[in-house]
């Protein structure tokens, strides 16, 4: 019985950890994207080059750091790779001035968000004190909590299980490294 219960939440820490990820991964969609045109669509779009590993990786940096001009430098090779794979005016509009860096930047937070969270889900730890850091991403806080929430609720339940009928608090830490076992 203790097995079946451990493998079903680990396997739903598993699956809360997917689904999580898989939702802060969405597009950012907005009335002001352009609509594809079947005919004339480029190889690629702006999106593609926002969501390309070294870029994510350079401007979350640089947002991390406060540094301005390092964003701005990706801003400009963003651009330059827009115009060079000559994507239409509405995309490089949306890369263009100080509107297109606080995307980016936008971008950037919601993804440092998301990473935070995920260290501190895995961690057993609490996420009041990001949600503060990146206020962007605070249409997932509630998700979030959820998760977190649901994650404790776990632990509590394998506390139960080894406590068997006894108090669960000195079963607790116990509880917490096996829900670290299972969720590895």
């Amino acid at each position: 019985k203790k097995t079946t219960l451990l493998i079903a939440i680990a396997f739903s820490g598993l699956l809360a950890l997917l689904l999580f990820q898989s939702d802060t991964s969405t597009e950012h969609t907005s009335d002001s994207d352009p609509a594809p045109n079947r005919s004339a669509l480029p190889s690629f779009s702006y999106r593609d080059i926002l969501e390309n590993d070294e870029f994510k990786t350079g401007m979350q940096q640089a947002v991390h750091n406060s540094d301005i001009e390092k964003a701005k430098a990706l801003q400009q090779r963003a651009l330059e790779i827009a115009y060079a794979a000559d994507l239409p005016e509405t995309e490089i509009s949306l890369l263009s001035g100080d509107r297109g860096l606080s995307y980016m930047q936008f971008l950037a937070k919601r993804q440092l968000f998301s990473q935070a969270f995920e260290r501190r889900y895995k961690g057993l730890e609490g996420i009041q004190d990001i949600k503060l850091i990146y206020p962007e991403a605070k249409d997932l806080f509630k998700q979030s909590d959820l998760l977190i929430a649901k994650r404790d609720a776990a632990i509590n339940d394998i506390a139960r299980e080894l406590a068997n009928g006894q108090d669960t608090t000195p079963f607790i830490e116990l509880a917490k490294q096996q829900w670290l076992l299972l969720n590895q």
